[in-house]
């Protein structure tokens, strides 16, 4: 009998208890003002922002299945220079309050629910969101202090916030510094902050530009995040053009700096740029990108430390320095090792059209300069391939260059230098290139080209002077000399033999008539000034078999034409000797020969 009494027992309390509720919560709307709950949100958005807030719509307040009232057409202002500023319109605000609190006329309001509001907030030079002023959440904002991992706020200063819900929402910063505007829409996210004084979690949705992004954000120090203070910080960014993650500190400032571990991957790079309204010269080619670094600020710096880099596939790893001097262009210096670098890309990216085109390469060389040390253990420039390079790139507002101090190429070394330059008459760029030692018949081999040309080992020095923008014509067009040295090796399809045996017959015939085979030789040196397309010889000799063959005249190489002189004599000629000569014209890679007639000598 004792257990069934005192089950009775609490089934009556539980009874009693229950029916207590359901009196009060009938009871409770005779008992409670409405009005006084009303003005009491009025007061309490009031004292939230610190501005004028008024409410247009009739509230509605219920009592099931827990007290909540509703607002409806609410608008935030504050005073300005010659009227007010609009901060925010609230088509429906709801909250839910404690019935004893409202009994007594003192309603407190926490887990808000927001549907379709409208934001406006100013960052200024310092970092700071100039959008609450003297209220709740800006006393906090300013009283704030770091403790340990948290924050600590005065008693006096802190205030419950609870769950805050958004619905098809929008917010407008505007940077006044850069004049910048950004705007989020179609916002739907929660806000879970128990108290002003300890940690903050949200997570959201957004369209920004067209594209949908999520944002899962928490922090331990959200009110020294919002005073432009450095405060922990972790979240994920994520939408169908890009994915990042961030675990450390963070900063609001003008800067924006953060220094803890970061992840970030961009699958398609030309989406992301069409997005973010940037680009640049040299971005085409290039398709994805990943890195992977911990981020340390010091001062006017961050540097991406154990930096994991991925581009389009190739992979490189390193260490970048980005400074943030004040009064100065942002400048990212640093070290990279790659598996694999495509130069052109970097070419391209640095060598822009001449100033006063209007580019957007232009923008991009006018908003960060570059001081990179880059290696490879394979490198692409254009068709040709290199190993081990070494690559140096400097990008500034006077001079663009990029430096490859050394490579394997071909079983030779290339060194070279590309970089912009200043004239009276035009800019443009200047090309430097040394090939030294290198297999010459490989390099015709890769380069895909035809025609007599020779298979031996040798060098090249080209020196190149190229008016911008970097078109065709203008590289056809550029101005400057080259000159080739090889050692012993071979003319493919150059038989002297059946050319001097034609010559006696003919007035003129191709090349290809004179038969197959090869005319080695002993060495090549060849030098030639370029302009306007074409390649006049300045000194040209072939020795081999006893015999020199001299070249003169021009290469209209933009036209595949030729314009040659063409002379054979023994390596040391005999008084009274007579040359053996032809003129090499016609069109590459098929010449035609033309013998010339020689006046007998005179006894």
């Amino acid at each position: 009998m004792q257990p069934l009494r005192r089950r009775r027992r609490l089934l009556v309390i539980a009874l009693a208890i229950l029916g207590f509720f359901a009196i009060f919560q009938i009871v409770a709307p005779f008992l409670i003002s409405s009005s006084v709950v009303r003005e009491s949100m009025e007061r309490a958005v009031a004292q939230w922002t610190g501005h004028d807030v008024t409410i247009e719509g009739v509230p509605d307040i219920r009592f099931w299945p827990e007290p909540r009232i509703t607002l409806r057409d609410i608008t935030i202002r504050k005073p300005a220079t010659g009227g007010e500023r609009v901060l925010g319109r609230i088509s429906r605000l709801s909250a839910s309050f404690d019935l004893f609190e409202a009994l007594i006329g003192r309603p407190e309001f926490q887990d808000f629910r927001l549907t379709n509001p409208e934001f406006y907030v100013l960052r200024d030079a310092n970092g700071r969101l100039d959008w609450a002023n003297d209220g709740l959440l800006s006393r906090a904002v300013r009283e704030a202090k770091a403790d340990g991992d948290g924050q600590a706020l005065s008693r006096d200063a802190d205030a419950p916030v609870g769950d805050v819900r958004i619905t098809d929402g929008t917010l407008e910063i505007s940077d006044l510094p850069s004049g910048n505007v950004m705007r989020f829409t179609a916002i739907n996210g929660s806000l879970d902050w128990p108290w002003l004084s300890r940690s903050l979690e949200m997570k959201a949705a957004a369209e920004f530009n067209g594209r949908r992004l999520s944002l899962d954000l928490s922090s331990t120090q959200p009110l020294l995040l919002l005073s432009g203070k450095n405060g922990n910080a972790s979240g994920a960014i994520q939408s169908d053009i890009i994915r990042g993650r961030f675990n450390g500190i963070a900063n609001l400032a003008t800067q924006g700096f953060l220094s803890g571990d970061a992840e970030l991957t961009i699958p398609d790079l030309a989406a992301i740029m069409n997005w973010a309204g940037v680009s640049f010269a040299g971005a085409q080619r290039m398709k994805s990108l990943a890195l992977n670094a911990h981020l340390a600020t010091n001062d006017d710096a961050v540097r991406f430390e154990n930096l994991s880099l991925e581009l389009d596939g190739n992979k490189a790893t390193g260490i970048l320095d980005l400074m943030l001097p004040a009064g100065r262009l942002p400048r990212l210096t640093g070290t990279l090792a790659f598996n694999r670098l495509d130069l052109s890309g970097i070419l391209d990216a640095i060598t822009p059209p001449a100033p006063g085109k209007t580019s957007a390469t232009d923008d991009f060389q006018a908003g960060i300069e570059f001081d990179l040390r880059l290696s490879a253990e394979e490198a692409t420039l254009g068709p040709l391939r290199l190993s081990e390079a070494a690559v140096s790139v400097l990008d500034t507002p006077s001079q663009s260059r990029v430096d490859i101090a050394d490579s394997d190429f071909e079983t030779g070394r290339l060194t070279g230098r590309l970089a912009t330059t200043k004239g009276e008459a035009t800019d443009g760029v200047a090309l430097h290139l040394s090939v030294r030692d290198a297999d010459l018949g490989n390099i015709v081999k890769e380069l895909g080209l035809s025609g007599p040309l020779p298979a031996a080992r040798g060098s090249l020095d080209l020196a190149l002077d190229i008016d911008r923008p970097l078109t065709a014509a203008a590289w056809r067009n550029g101005k400057g000399n080259i000159r080739l040295r090889t050692e012993r090796g071979f003319l493919p399809g150059v038989n002297i033999g059946g050319i001097r045996q034609l010559a006696a017959r003919k007035p003129y015939f191709p090349l290809t008539e004179a038969g197959g085979g090869n005319l080695e030789f002993d060495s090549i040196d060849i030098s030639a000034n370029l302009q306007g397309g074409s390649a006049e010889i300045r000194e040209g000799r072939i020795i081999g078999g006893g015999e020199t063959l001299t070249l003169s005249g021009v290469i209209p190489f933009a036209s595949n034409s030729l314009a040659l002189s063409a002379s054979i004599q023994p390596a040391t000629p005999a008084e009274n000797t007579t040359p053996f000569m032809v003129f090499i014209g016609g069109s590459w890679p098929n010449p035609v020969i033309w013998p010339i007639s020689q006046a007998p000598p005179k006894p």
